[in-house]
């Protein structure tokens, strides 16, 4: 109940997920603390994944011995990676396959409600709760979150739905899952003027159709992008628009402009970000210091509080490499690998699913700190958690024969 619950709670208002987030815990550590054998036997027994997440937060917490950042903000950087730890919680949490995909259903039923509000906000009805108004940041049919949040969900879930179809959807459920597939895209393309979410959507689609030619012609599926991306170029407003900006935004940054746009801003915080690199390859400067590194550069450039950061480089391996140096990037890069290669263990929905989600995580990785930041953090940590454990769990008729192969302790 506690990990659907969490599956809901992701689509919603951030209250809701703190709160399930808090029961989850709760639950994992009544349920740990009752394992048999006994929980340190059952630590050699988890999933590859679990190990590099374990790595990379105790390397973040050792951080602190060294960080440049107040104490304040060094507990809300290792507060904001703590998000990390959901995967393998909620992998012990989740016995068999059908409790997985029980909860990928509560998943599918919070984004449902998403996307058919945002659609209904578009045509004109109020939705009560709706969070953000203001519609001159292109928010005006975003729900719960921003819509740079909600066009990655939104896209991550068009793919989800659509590879898991098979277990997600059952009888007269399954004519449905076309229509909410498109509906949550058209949202993307149509709706929600994100940049990064845009981009997924563009990866989803693309990987969709590697997937669906055959094996020997797979190669053309390289054109896919650019096909799909020059037809939304003409027929989506939102994208058209967006691209012009950014286009803009590049070209004025590298001409010299430093006024704080978007794209402006996201270079001059990556190029700050590999120069603090460049400095402190080994150990980083800790947890929460990206804030100090960021001014620290900017006054050695000649400008002061010219273009104030806002918490992290929005690039999330660039931030892992500040704080943890090198060995930070790297370690981000072992979490990812790892999924990928468990995912290669998998049936083929669950899969392709796992994929999915790992390559939009990565792609949101890229232009965000996605994992860093709250609620697009919870919703990919929940997602890929869930996925893998529909992948990797056994059935539940097989479950006793197996908990030790799929890394699962007795329960009492």
């Amino acid at each position: 109940m506690s990990v659907a619950a969490l599956a809901v709670s992701v689509s919603l208002p951030m209250g809701f997920i703190s709160a399930s987030k808090i029961l989850l815990a709760c639950v994992g550590i009544a349920v740990f603390l009752g394992c048999k054998p006994r929980p340190l036997r059952w630590q050699t027994q988890r999933p590859s994944v679990n190990t590099w997440i374990y790595l990379a937060f105790l390397a973040i917490l050792v951080s602190g011995l060294w960080t440049q950042a107040p104490y304040a903000l060094m507990w809300k950087s290792m507060s904001h990676h703590s998000t990390l730890l959901l995967i393998p919680l909620l992998y012990f949490l989740v016995k068999t396959k059908n409790e997985a995909q029980s909860a990928l259903r509560a998943y599918v039923l919070g984004q449902l409600f998403v996307v058919t509000s945002s659609w209904a906000l578009f045509a004109g009805v109020s939705i009560p709760g709706q969070t953000v108004l203001d519609v001159n940041t292109g928010n005006q049919f975003a729900v719960f979150s921003s819509y740079l949040d909600q066009s990655i969900m939104a896209s991550l879930f068009a793919a989800i739905f659509w590879h898991g179809r098979a277990f997600l959807a059952t009888g007269w459920q399954r004519y449905g899952v076309i229509p909410a597939c498109l509906a949550s895209l058209g949202c993307v393309f149509f709706l929600l003027p994100g940049r990064t979410g845009q981009l997924i959507g563009l990866a989803m689609l693309s990987l969709w159709l590697m997937w669906l030619l055959p094996v020997r012609v797979r190669v053309t599926a390289l054109c896919a992008p650019v096909a799909i991306a020059a037809a939304l170029l003409v027929f989506s407003k939102p994208v058209h628009d967006r691209f012009d900006a950014s286009w803009a935004e590049a070209r004025a940054y590298i001409q010299g402009d430093t006024r704080p746009t978007s794209i402006g801003f996201r270079l001059e915080a990556w190029r700050s970000a590999l120069v603090s690199i460049r400095e402190h390859p080994l150990a980083g400067t800790g947890a929460g210091s990206w804030g100090h590194q960021y001014d620290a550069i900017q006054s050695a450039a000649g400008r002061p509080n010219e273009n104030p950061t806002d918490g992290n480089p929005h690039q999330e391996f660039l931030l892992w490499g500040v704080e943890l140096g090198l060995g930070g990037i790297v370690l981000l890069l072992g979490i990812s690998g790892s999924i990928f290669q468990l995912s290669l263990r998998m049936e083929v929905a669950a899969r392709r699913a796992t994929q999915s989600a790992l390559l939009a995580t990565v792609i949101a990785c890229l232009f965000n700190c996605a994992l860093y930041d709250a609620l697009i953090g919870d919703y990919l940590c929940v997602t890929l958690a869930l996925c893998l454990a529909a992948g990797l769990k056994p059935d539940a008729k097989d479950s006793v024969q197996n908990e030790h192969m799929a890394g699962i302790p007795e329960r009492t």
